[in-house]
């Protein structure tokens, strides 16, 4: 149990780290390409000021926003850069060209790509290997272009550094979250542990007083005959035996390893069904038996026998008179399934969540039974664990299931 909590602790950890790993990187790299892009269209607007007020013959072209970029470094990094510009006529015609053809873009190449861009919807962006902007005067539209193969260079080798560093702080944090889940775990188990071992040890050392007062309350009742106070010092010490051995049984089922062997799963249940049936005549309730044939699991027969038994006495215990209660087994998909339902008031799902914790009884939804102690539904769940299964209840329809589910051996 202890160890399936391990894993979902660090499971937990671990993406909590990866998602805090991932939104960190998605913003790094977002945030430092903007801040790229934003920096190459300052360029851009500046190479367009700088047409509209040298390169254009007409001077009827309108001044862009005043640049802020006056700074050194960004003078320099103007100045290295390699601008391509094509300058078109109101009917599409060529004005000029800037352009040198030895860094790889052709003149006719220039004029069809800032066609296309024209024709697009956006005044700026990135297409292809090449960061754009038009701008456009009252006679003259200008597009002017950069090569942003240094920028994706740029942001490409970010990337890979991020995630290969980032993938080594994700490896040491595994180690971590491993550690952290261990200290977090091993007060509980150990908490668990003694809390078995007390009952183990409570349960073995009630037995022989529980033995002496059983036989003392014989002798006095020989002695002195019947009276109710006898009957009721049996009676409670009836009760109390009964309370040591199921909690005796619930420490084996807990602690022991079942011996696994293929069993008749289906001669297991129809066996157990039937010592019932008379409980269920004595109570007039009609058990149903659908228990197909041959069907097999690995598994302890005598804990499986038990388990049978605890779920067939818990739906007879708290079903109305004159209802039916039903115990079916099939198997399906490699799983064998074992199901016992019985008519009864709904259990709400906070109810329902507890039913299988030591010494809880949902009196107000199940009736209060006396003889039962809460811990027949914990028994059930530790052998269903044991054999690597689930155990489930679903309330619909004034039906009340509790269905095993276990691994189905060929």
């Amino acid at each position: 149990m202890f160890k399936k909590s391990r894993r979902k602790i660090i499971a937990v950890i671990m993406s909590i780290f990866i998602a805090l790993f991932a939104g960190t990187l998605c913003i790094i790299y977002y945030c430092s390409y903007q801040e790229v892009y934003r920096q190459n269209r300052e360029m851009l607007l500046r190479y367009a000021q700088a047409y509209w007020q040298n390169g254009n013959p007409a001077g009827t072209g309108e001044l862009p926003p005043d640049s802020d970029m006056q700074d050194f470094q960004a003078e320099h990094a103007y100045r290295l850069l390699s601008f391509h510009s094509a300058a078109f006529s109101e009917s599409g015609a060529i004005i000029s060209i800037d352009n040198d053809p030895d860094m790889g873009l052709s003149d006719e190449a220039l004029i069809a790509l800032a066609g296309q861009l024209i024709a697009g919807e956006s005044q700026s962006g990135v297409y292809g290997s090449w960061v754009y902007l038009i701008e456009g005067g009252r006679e003259i539209t200008l597009v002017v272009l950069m090569d942003n193969m240094i920028l994706s260079g740029s942001m490409g080798t970010l990337l890979r550094y991020t995630v290969f560093f980032g993938g080594i702080v994700i490896f040491l944090l595994f180690f971590i979250s491993l550690y952290l889940a261990r200290r977090i775990v091993q007060p509980l188990e150990e908490g668990y542990q003694k809390q078995k071992q007390f009952i183990s040890d409570a349960g073995h050392e009630l037995k022989t007083p529980l033995a002496v007062i059983s036989t003392n309350a014989e002798m006095l009742e020989r002695k002195f005959g019947q009276n109710k106070w006898l009957d009721n010092i049996r009676y409670e010490n009836s009760r109390m035996t009964e309370l040591v051995r199921r909690l005796l049984e619930l420490t084996r089922a807990e602690n022991a390893r079942p011996q696994m062997l293929r069993v008749n799963f289906s001669r297991i249940a129809t066996g157990g069904i039937l010592a019932f049936e008379s409980t269920a005549y004595e109570k007039e309730l009609q058990l149903v038996s659908e228990i197909r044939d041959e069907i097999y699991v690995s598994g302890d027969a005598g804990q499986l026998g038990n388990l049978v038994s605890i779920l067939t006495d818990n739906a007879l215990s708290y079903a109305p008179k004159h209802s039916v209660v039903t115990a079916a087994l099939w198997s399906e998909r490699g799983r064998a399934y074992f199901s016992v339902t019985n008519e009864g008031p709904e259990i709400s799902k906070e109810q329902q969540k507890s039913l299988f914790e030591r010494f809880y009884r949902a009196d107000s939804a199940r009736g209060g039974n006396s003889s039962h102690y809460g811990l027949g539904l914990a028994i059930a769940k530790a052998i269903v664990t044991s054999h690597q299964g689930k155990i489930e209840v679903s309330c619909q329809a004034g039906q009340i299931t509790f269905t095993v589910s276990i691994p189905a051996s060929s």
